[in-house]
């Protein structure tokens, strides 16, 4: 590509973090409309429009980005809880054990999206495990990328081409 402004560079915890910021500015609209999106209940539209700014603005650049095979697995979706992690790939704190935890979803607890909901996955079964919390502040985030033969990559920043 010979058009530097055709490509969006960015880490994967700056992709979640717009994420995050797309879900902060929705919380007034959606509080107007009565769509609950707090963690205990939240109303299924309010699941739609969360997965839909996930799908724009993390899993579309990672689908874009440069290094990308067409080979990979795909990104595990948002918020869906999975019995295991072998036809996936998905986002991870990083720089440690990338491959033993994967982002479910965020949630809320001192402020809305504050948290990270990660399930630990086994390294050997890719079976998923018990779940534990992160301060989204303090984490770094990254792209654990495997392909359809079984290898994995670890990345932290994409060049998504338009």
């Amino acid at each position: 590509m010979s058009n530097a402004d055709d490509v969006y560079r960015a880490t994967v915890s700056e992709l979640v973090a717009n994420f995050r910021q797309a879900l902060l500015a929705l919380i007034p609209v959606a509080e107007r409309a009565q769509i609950n999106y707090k963690d205990i209940e939240p109303h299924r539209d309010w699941e739609r429009l969360a997965e839909c700014s996930f799908d724009v603005f993390v899993r579309s650049p990672i689908g874009a980005d440069r290094t990308a095979t067409g080979r990979e697995l795909p990104l595990a979706r948002y918020d869906i809880d999975l019995a295991d992690y072998l036809k996936v790939s998905w986002l991870t704190p990083y720089p440690e054990a990338p491959h033993r935890g994967a982002v479910v979803r965020l949630l809320s607890r001192d402020t809305p999206f504050d948290t990270l909901q990660v399930v630990r996955v086994d390294s050997e079964s890719l079976l998923a495990g018990e779940r534990i919390t992160l301060p989204i502040a303090n984490a770094t985030l990254a792209l654990f990328r495997r392909d359809e033969a079984g290898a994995a990559s670890v990345l932290s920043t994409v060049e998504a081409i338009e």
